[in-house]
């Protein structure tokens, strides 16, 4: 792929006219994808896909397209002049952009990790194996993603990584579920023993009848997987240094009110992890670490080149939305042998989900509990619960209410698969809040 992307760099590049710039984002991956259900298998395909987003630059305009790749030489070169000439009709009738961004040659990086998958068969047999005397469903996705940047000015990044994901569930007779994943870049079958063992635990509690609890604020310890869906939720113009000079953000009671988070509370950006480029579309590099919040305080906002220019402050190679890519919650003191001691009476919440903003400039989120959520008593597992819904500001969540963060973390990779493998994910602990609001 990554000479395909070369020769196709090299061929538009040569056909531009005085004046244009052009940068070229390449989208590729090679992915296994294998569907489960009552523990067999159901489905395996393979998907080899190649994409090409090419961005004509012109006169302080700017126009976009993105067209599929077959790898055939002629096929391709001809959908690419005829792409190019489209781009330049646009341009033509364009406005200029206000905060245009020229191209600019960043340098070049050549990123590849490597990791240790097995073959399709292994993973079938492990999985079929193991979860022989359970009610399972799930989807595997495994394989290699690739993404690319070049501009005409001489900038060239590439990126490549193998990873897998299996998320699953596991089900009761009654349809009572506890969900879990499995992810990373080596395949470790003691380390997915260790995850299905856990869920089969879970799912012997799944049998009691569920606790009935009315609404009301309750201590809680939240596992790492709905600690990453909070993440994802903040990820969602939470750390945009654009929203909060434009004055919709949920820091503003951090600028307004002098609010802060807890001072065991660290957020970075870390793409050590391997599982995002660093380069942006722009072809720009971040650092490879960011912080975000440093002891409870805001260290940095991610900031693209183009807030930038249009507030006169310094760019730290956001993406163009300044979310999040592989942002890490640093670890605590708790023990994992600790936490229902320490939550004592109180939920064990494992999952969330539809998570959303009830109150985007308060910091405030709402969503449900889901899948293996349970009433605890003086340290012991009681019954599952009926589904809560919970609205609560980050301020209590990561602040005033967080009383202790776990000292071990679970990495999860993305999982999105809408019209390609999405890239990232984010290492999260668990947290001990006190207080957690739930209305419904």
């Amino acid at each position: 792929m990554e000479q395909i992307f070369s020769n196709t760099a090299e061929f538009l590049f040569a056909r531009l006219n005085e004046g244009e710039e052009l940068v070229l984002n390449w989208f590729g991956e090679k992915s296994l994808f294998v569907r489960f259900n009552k523990s067999k298998v159901r489905q395996v395909s393979d998907v080899l896909q190649m994409e090409l987003s090419i961005t004509l630059k012109f006169d302080g305009t700017q126009s976009s397209l993105q067209i599929p790749v077959s790898g055939e030489k002629e096929r391709d070169e001809k959908v690419l002049s005829e792409s190019l000439e489209t781009l330049r009709s646009r341009v033509q009738s364009l406005e200029k952009l206000p905060f245009f961004i020229p191209a600019a040659n960043n340098g070049t990086s050549h990123s590849v990790y490597e990791g240790s998958l097995p073959e399709c068969s292994e993973y079938i047999d492990i999985i079929c194996k193991e979860a022989a005397d359970v009610d399972l469903a799930g989807l595997l996705i495994s394989g290699l993603c690739c993404r690319g940047n070049a501009n005409s000015l001489g900038q060239k990044h590439w990126y490549e990584s193998t990873s897998f994901c299996f998320d699953y569930s596991l089900y009761t007779e009654k349809e009572k579920a506890v969900k879990s994943a499995y992810s990373g870049t080596e395949f470790n079958k003691e380390s997915f023993l260790a995850s299905l063992n856990d869920a089969k635990n879970n799912l012997k509690y799944m049998e009691i009848d569920n606790k009935v609890l009315k609404p009301g604020k309750y201590k809680c310890y939240l596992a790492p997987a709905a600690v990453a869906e909070v993440l994802g939720t903040f990820s969602w113009g939470g750390p945009s240094q654009s929203k909060l000079q434009r004055g919709s953000s949920p820091l503003l009671p951090f600028k307004n009110d002098g609010k802060s988070f807890s001072k065991i509370f660290n957020l970075k950006e870390d793409f050590s992890l391997g599982l995002h480029p660093r380069f942006n579309d722009e072809g720009e590099v971040a650092d490879e670490s960011l912080d975000i919040f440093r002891e409870g305080q805001i260290a940095n906002l991610l900031t693209s080149t183009t807030t930038a220019k249009e507030f006169d402050l310094e760019s730290n190679f956001s993406n163009g939305n300044e979310g999040l890519r592989t942002p890490v919650i640093e670890t605590g003191i708790l023990s994992k042998e600790d936490i229902l001691k320490e939550l004592g009476t109180g939920l064990y919440i494992s999952n969330l989900h539809y998570l959303n903003w009830s109150d985007f400039n308060k910091g405030r989120i709402t969503g449900m509990t889901r899948f293996a959520c349970f009433y605890v008593e003086n340290g012991e597992i009681v019954a599952p619960i009926k589904d809560l819904r919970f609205d609560e500001t980050l301020y209590n969540m990561w602040g005033d209410n967080l009383m202790a963060i776990t000292d071990f973390a679970e990495t999860s990779v993305n999982t999105d698969t809408y019209f390609r493998r999405g890239l990232g994910g984010n290492s999260c602990p668990g947290l001990m809040i006190k207080d957690f609001n739930f209305t419904l």
